[in-house]
Parts: structure tokens; sequence; C-alpha cells
């Protein structure tokens, strides 16, 4: 029976953990936070009074005692890769699974009066700020921004969502598709900015940069995420946006990684339960075969749904809706403006999905594409 140790205790970080613990040996999980792992998506509800910080747990302590999982509430300060050595202590080897920070660009004036929602902490500073009646601006019209507006709206507050980018959601959804999902936010009372960014911030509101201003009580900042790689640049890690492993996730003799920070092929990391989920599974997997003198698998970038659900208002894309001369076809009859159904061929071979206003016979698709 060996130790190794995991740093990160998310969706990755976990799912190393349990894998590890499962085939016989000790496992020590490292989390800066003093709570139980959490599923992180789920932040948005707690911020918006809509779920209990308990409740969003990813597994209850039980289950890690169960597993004989050190579960150490302990920021790592120190790691040496070539030791496998992680706060001083030596271990078998390590999965590094830090995850993801939120991104918050450069916006003169009062920076002070931003809030970001991206761990425990963040959401009850937003829950303790937000109160009916409120004006909420979201800076960034991405998956979380519109989510965030949306249970903002549900919590009664007034919410304006400012996008930089002439189009939401990073344009997966295509001009009319997005238009449909448009009309569904500014029904809930989401006033939408797109197409022009924030020039200046401050605990009064915005001001755009076509001079205009917004009046707010409380501003999000929800400009995305950048991979959490100080540790490892720290140690002489290589990072690219993201640290640049092996095909298998390896970064050194018996070190691997896994999740938001992992960068095993060209594509930059995302922000993805299932990425991670299947990225830990791999790196302990990995982690054993190097140990035990087996091959190693390579990772696989899966094709990963991006949507979102608040009652009534959702959207579910996946595949290739980027790829420009694909032929568009709409499969709903366009009377019900709510709704969008529309798969993307190449040639007569669907490779993309985008619904929007209802789930209906989307998992028949994904099959389809799959």
């Amino acid at each position: 029976m060996s130790e190794f140790a995991i740093v990160g205790a998310g969706h990755a970080g976990i799912e190393a953990a349990f894998a590890l613990a499962k085939a016989g040996h000790r496992a020590t999980l490292f989390s800066d936070e003093p709570c139980l792992p959490y599923f992180r998506p789920r932040l948005i509800a707690v911020a918006f009074g809509q779920a209990e910080a308990e409740a969003i747990a990813i597994k209850p302590q039980k289950a890690y005692d169960e597993a004989g999982i050190a579960l150490r509430h302990e920021a790592v300060t120190a790691f040496d890769p070539a030791a496998c050595a992680v706060n001083g202590k030596r271990f078998a080897g390590v999965v590094l699974a830090q995850g993801s920070r939120p991104f918050v660009p450069p916006f003169a004036g009062d920076a002070g009066s931003l809030l970001t929602l991206w761990s425990l902490d963040d959401a009850r500073r937003l829950r303790a700020a937000c109160a009916p009646g409120k004006r909420l601006i979201v800076i960034g019209g991405g998956v979380l921004g519109l989510e965030a507006a949306l249970r903002a709206a549900l919590a009664g507050l007034r919410g304006t969502v400012v996008e930089a980018a002439p189009c939401l959601a990073g344009g997966v959804l295509g001009a009319e598709a997005e238009a449909v999902l448009r009309a569904a936010l500014e029904a809930k009372g989401i006033a939408l900015k797109v197409g022009v960014g924030v020039a200046s911030v401050g605990a009064a509101g915005v001001t755009l940069a076509d001079g205009s201003t917004l009046a707010g009580d409380v501003t999000l900042c929800s400009a995305g995420a950048r991979p959490n790689v100080a540790l490892a640049e720290a140690a002489g890690l290589p990072n690219d946006f993201g640290l640049r492993t092996r095909p298998d996730l390896a970064l050194a003799p018996r070190v691997y990684a896994a999740g938001d920070l992992a960068r095993p092929t060209e594509a930059r990391p995302v922000c993805a339960v299932r990425r991670a989920t299947a990225m830990g599974a791999l790196a302990a997997a990995n982690l054993l075969a190097e140990a035990e003198g087996r091959p190693t698998q390579p990772w696989v970038d899966p094709a990963l749904p991006l949507f979102i659900k608040v009652g009534d208002v959702e959207f579910h894309t996946l595949g290739d809706i980027r790829t420009p001369g694909l032929t568009e076809r709409r499969l709903d009859d366009g009377t019900d403006p709510r709704v969008w159904q529309s798969v993307l061929f190449r040639g007569e071979t669907p490779v993309g999905l985008r619904w929007v206003g209802t789930h209906a016979s989307f998992a028949d698709w994904e099959k389809r594409l799959a």
C-alpha cells in the first residue's frame, strides 16, 4: 500500500482520491477551504438563497472516512515535483488538481467594488449583499453570468448583463437561436447590454466603453476563469494557459495533472465537471500504471455539452457548433417563439446541436452524434 497526495479538492481531485483508495492505497486530499468539497457550479444557487451550503457538498464526510481518505483542510505552499513532496512530506505520487480561479479584467476605477463567485466565501459575500429590489450588474454574458442573472431575478433583484462580445454564451447559439434566448431573458426582467465593454467600475455602478453609465447596488464579475497554476509554476512546471502535460496527463515522473489546470492537447482547458471528473480518474489510473510498470493511456478530449437551465429558461448545445460552412436545419416548426431546435450537418452527417427553451429529444440526437 502506497500513499498518494492529491492537491485540490474539486471534482478532479475527489475522483482521483477515491480511485486511488479503491485500488487499495492511501490518499491524502488537500483542500484550502475549511468546508467539505462542494459542487462549484451550484454556488450560484447558494449566492441567491436558493440552496444552502450543506446541500452542495459532493460527498459527506462519512464517504471520505469509509474510503480511508485523509481530507486535510490545509493550503499547499510547498511542492517539490522531483521528490514528490507536498508541504515537506514525500508521497509515492502526486496529482495536481487545483482547478481554476476567477478572471477579473484590469478595469479602471475601484476594483474592490467588484464581487466574484468562485468559492463558498464568495457566495456568502454575494448573498449578504443582495436583497429583493436591489440592482445587480453582471459583467460577463457566459453561462455562469447568465445563470447568475436568472437566479438573481428569481430572488427579486433587478439584473443587467454586460457582455463585451457581440453575442452571449460565446456565440455558441448562432444569431437566430440566440434571439430566442435573449427574449426569454428579457421576459424575466433582465436587461442586456451586448457588444459593449466595461471601461470602469465603482461602488455606484459601471461606466461602459461607449461612455454610458449603469447604476447598480452590486456588481458581479463573471468574466471567465484562468487555470490555477501558481503552485506548479513556482515548482518550475511548464505552463501555457494550463499545465502542458504529456498526452497521458504526466508532468514529471509520478506527478500528474487533472481538471481545469491540465492541458494535454492543443485545446485550452475548459471548466467542466464532466471533463474534470474523467481527468481525475485517468490521472489516478496512469499514476498507478506508472508505479506498476504498465503502459499509461492518453487523454482524449470529450464532446462536452454547454447548457443552462433555470426555471423555464434553458439552452443546450453539443458538438461542432462553430465551424464555418456547416448546414443548420431547424427541427421545430417555429410556431412557439420560445423554442428553437436545430441540428448542424457536415454534408449529411449531424455534428452539432442547438436547443433553446426545451430539452425534448436532445438526448436522442446526442446519441446520433456519438
